[in-house]
């Protein structure tokens, strides 16, 4: 069938409205995904990123463990997966976590601020607690006072806590980008991130956030309904992923049943795009870390991924 030519303007809500960068991302080819740039930031294709993110997890701990040494990672909610099988490892072949301190990166929050307590069902910070704290062998866990979690007393310092701890920074942030092209919830066109250039936007530590529209739609797939789901939440800012030594992520998340032209295109506009804060985590090319993609979202956008007619 033969398509007549039809332009039109992206959405002003959408993380970015540059047509010329964004064919450019759209048309990189499998072959031209794994790159490692100056500030050592690298990104391999891996046919399962969970798994190389569980691996990595599992590493870190061991490390912690035999050189004796603290730890301080950031860690994203909820991966049940991930956390479970790295804490099954430590359990199976008795490796301790004790010198891990850990951080949530992320909590809901109601329209006044309050901090959803981790006794929530839906708690983010509760999950981490079940799932990562609690599958390990009571006598390989941290200490719980090295479980940090997002309360109304710490919101304010929360990211000098996370410096305070890790002598200026996090060892390790762990993450995954959002449809909207946030980490964490350093969401886009929101009050808390508003910047009037990068280098302001690198300067903005965690506080409570006004999630973007984006944000909330995708965390209602994880609830019973919208009405059910969190439309402001408290969360890490830019100055803690600048802060960290070194970075993992994983682009490898598939919506309700598949990989789709459009979650393909938010990885790509984050990890070949350029550096803005339109794209909150594209600011991780100015870091040292590692992002593992799938071969799924790696699959080139075809004319049918846009226009199945």
């Amino acid at each position: 069938m033969n398509r007549s030519l039809f332009d039109f303007a992206p959405s002003i809500w959408l993380p970015t409205q540059d047509k010329e960068v964004l064919e450019r991302c759209r048309n990189i080819r499998r072959e031209e995904m794994e790159i490692t740039n100056e500030n050592g930031y690298s990104i391999r294709v891996v046919p399962h990123p969970c798994s190389a993110i569980t691996a990595e997890l599992f590493n870190w701990i061991w490390r912690s463990d035999v050189e004796d040494k603290k730890t301080v990672i950031v860690f994203p909610n909820s991966w049940r997966t991930v956390y479970t099988a790295a804490a099954e490892m430590c359990n199976r072949y008795n490796i301790s976590a004790r010198n891990i301190h850990a951080f949530c990166m992320d909590e809901y929050a109601d329209e006044d601020g309050n901090v959803a307590p981790v006794t929530w069902g839906g708690s983010l910070g509760g999950h981490f607690l079940r799932e990562f704290y609690l599958a390990f062998r009571e006598d390989l866990r941290p200490k719980l006072e090295q479980i940090h979690y997002y309360t109304n007393d710490n919101i304010d310092r929360y990211s000098d806590l996370i410096d305070e701890t890790g002598d200026g920074g996090a060892d390790l942030i762990i993450s995954a980008t959002g449809w909207v092209g946030h980490t964490a919830f350093i969401d886009p066109k929101t009050k808390a991130f508003k910047a009037d250039n990068l280098e302001d936007f690198l300067k903005i530590k965690a506080g409570f956030v006004d999630n973007h529209r984006l944000t909330i739609i995708q965390n209602s797939m994880g609830s019973c309904d919208m009405y059910h789901t969190a439309a402001y939440s408290v969360s890490i800012g830019p100055w803690d992923v600048m802060h960290a030594r070194d970075h993992l992520e994983r682009h490898d998340l598939g919506a309700i049943g598949g990989y789709s032209s459009w979650e393909r295109m938010i990885s790509r506009l984050q990890l070949y795009g350029p550096v803005t804060h339109e794209v909150p985590a594209s600011i991780y090319q100015l870091t040292k870390g590692t992002m593992y993609v799938s071969e799924e979202m790696a699959r080139p956008i075809e004319p049918q991924d846009l226009y199945a007619l």
